[in-house]
């Protein structure tokens, strides 16, 4: 655990003091943005193994990278990104590879056919929007859905934004991910979860909203 008097030391500083082999300020580091990669790292629906794998090379590469990374302060930004192509470089291989994660060969789902097919949809319509956004959008969007109660101040500083903005960018992309499910046919939430299958005029009972919440704060590899 991070010494708590780093708590109010700026990115900047934590990033020259961890350069100068500071263990406690790299812990404080990590710690920082530790809830901001995961949430990025969810909201591309990799297995369990994949997730982990992901956010320990996103360490183990600032760690690699911290020297040359030009404005300190800019580390929340580049870890967005590099977070980003990680778990999309993963997503690519398991597409290419028959499953083989034990946890999802053995999972018990015990959500109808019918439920999961919709939750899967509905999960990658929101995936396909999100990823159609361009920055900073796309990571607030991100934070929105699997790290919804984050301060301004730090969504800010992860997307590169000045915090007097993210109101109005929450705002925004929140319209639009809403615009892009309603555009498929899922409703806004007004109409209790239901869906207007316009084939049979058939109603479903559409999934839950993806669970929100945030992500418990973990630790990363450490610096090699």
């Amino acid at each position: 655990m991070a010494d708590q008097s780093y708590a109010e030391v700026s990115t900047g500083e934590l990033v020259k003091r961890a350069l100068c082999d500071d263990d406690v300020a790299w812990e404080a580091l990590v710690d920082r943005f530790a809830a901001r990669v995961h949430a990025v790292v969810r909201s591309h629906g990799l297995s369990p193994h994949d997730a982990q794998d992901a956010e320990q090379t996103v360490w183990s590469n600032l760690a690699e990278h911290l020297s040359r990374i030009r404005a300190p302060e800019s580390v929340g930004p580049w870890l967005a990104t590099a977070t980003r192509r990680e778990c999309a470089r993963l997503r690519r291989l398991a597409r290419r590879s028959p499953p083989s994660d034990p946890e999802r060969l053995h999972a018990v789902d015990h959500r109808s056919p019918e439920a999961a097919a919709v939750a899967a949809e509905r999960d990658r319509l929101v995936r396909g929007a999100i990823a159609a956004l361009g920055e900073p959008d796309r990571t607030v969007a991100v934070l929105e859905l699997h790290a919804p109660r984050s301060p301004a101040a730090e969504v800010a500083e992860f997307a590169g934004l000045s915090p007097a903005d993210v109101p109005a960018v929450r705002r925004r992309v929140r319209r639009r991910l809403q615009r892009a499910l309603t555009d498929q046919g899922y409703g806004n939430g007004r109409e209790n979860g239901r869906r207007r299958d316009g084939r049979n005029g058939r109603d479903d009972r559409a999934a839950p909203a993806a669970q929100e919440g945030s992500a418990p704060r973990r630790s990363g590899t450490g610096r090699q």
